[in-house]
């Protein structure tokens, strides 16, 4: 016998709304061990954080164009040092931010997350 699971219609809703708040938890956890002290950017990392905070000024957000050129620019080094947090935030960045059937509000608290996140670290 083979058993056989059918998500409901609202467990499909469920992991694009956990996906935002997976990302938005993510980057506050890394914000507050940032500025307690826990949690300390590599240079790369906060040259990454710069340019990617550079080319949100216009805008105020990110797109996720530049964020997979930031992955992309550190990928195997950000991978492997200081437990891939910055790696991880901005991996998570890239489907949110990328995905047409969300609206700009659902990312937007995301995004300005980011946007914090990339900012402290590069006058950190």
């Amino acid at each position: 016998m083979t058993l056989t699971a059918t998500p409901s219609a609202t467990a499909v809703l469920a992991p694009e709304q956990s996906a935002t708040g997976h990302a938005h938890r993510l980057i506050e956890d890394l914000l507050l061990d940032l500025r307690l002290g826990a949690w300390t950017p590599t240079p790369l990392e906060q040259r990454i954080a710069g340019l990617l905070g550079l080319s949100a000024a216009g805008t105020g957000t990110l797109t996720s164009g530049h964020v997979r050129d930031a992955l992309w620019e550190g990928h195997l080094t950000m991978t492997q040092e200081n437990g891939a947090r910055f790696a991880t935030v901005l991996a998570h960045l890239v489907p949110l931010l990328d995905a047409p059937e969300r609206s700009a509000h659902e990312v937007a608290g995301v995004a300005e997350a980011a946007v914090e996140l990339l900012t402290a670290m590069d006058h950190g």
